[in-house]
């Protein structure tokens, strides 16, 4: 198992109801996740649970069968195995030029510079970056931005990769472009866990679809028969 959660509560300190209930998950690698349901059913919370951004409330998330620790220096590591790119991209570009956000991260691991040119290198190239090199992060189209926040994780080679609602305000050419470089990094090794509403994306992408609403997981299983189930996915606002 990669990861798993065992009965996770989590509660919002300013919100008395709580946003995650008594949720059980396994993760298996080399599969493609899509997490789905409304705005506020908890798809966020659980991915920043999964790399210890939160702790839960009650409940234990296991990595590599392990429960988490919370110490400064886990999460550290934890992190560089569990790679989150947020929904709004410019929550996680830190630099001025795409070639110092890239190397931000490798520069806090201590690498020595020859890696951390060699391995920057070799992501502009595989990220189609390299006209962006030294362009101004701030100029970038939300679309360049997205790409870049993908690559700045993956510059890590993170064993399990979440990606919170990745086709926002994304136009229909740039999500092909997603799609070609998801599969590319699943081929590398990487197991991928989505959350969207981009429901034609889940039903033709996803190995295994996991069904959110208000807190609780209610249904996982493969695409067709998730889709199959109309009548329930229109009761608790999808369709």
């Amino acid at each position: 198992m990669l990861i798993s959660f065992e009965q996770i509560n989590y509660t919002y300190p300013c919100n008395p109801k709580p946003t995650l209930r008594g949720l059980s998950l396994d993760i298996t690698a080399g599969k493609r996740y899509a997490v789905i349901g409304q705005n506020g059913c908890g798809k966020t919370t659980l991915f920043r649970l999964a790399n210890g951004l939160y702790q839960p409330s009650a409940g234990t998330v296991r990595w590599n069968n392990q429960p988490l620790s919370y110490r400064r220096a886990a999460l550290y590591q934890l992190r560089q195995q569990v790679g989150l790119v947020f929904q709004n991209p410019e929550e996680q570009l830190v630099a001025a030029t795409v070639e110092e956000d890239l190397s931000y991260g490798l520069c806090n691991l201590g690498l020595p510079d020859a890696e951390i040119e060699q391995r920057v290198g070799q992501t502009i190239e595989a990220f189609e970056l390299t006209d962006l090199a030294d362009f101004p992060v701030n100029y970038l189209s939300l679309g360049q931005k997205k790409r870049l926040a993908i690559a700045d994780i993956m510059i890590l080679r993170p064993r399990l990769l979440l990606l919170d609602e990745p086709t926002a305000y994304l136009d229909p050419g740039q999500v092909r472009n997603l799609r070609q470089m998801l599969s590319t990094i699943q081929a590398e090794g990487t197991t991928l866990v989505i959350a969207t509403h981009d429901l034609n994306l889940v039903q033709d992408w996803a190995d295994w679809v996991i069904v959110m609403n208000q807190g609780q997981i209610v249904m996982e299983d493969v695409p067709t028969a998730i889709f199959s189930r109309q009548h329930f996915l229109k009761t608790i606002g999808l369709s």
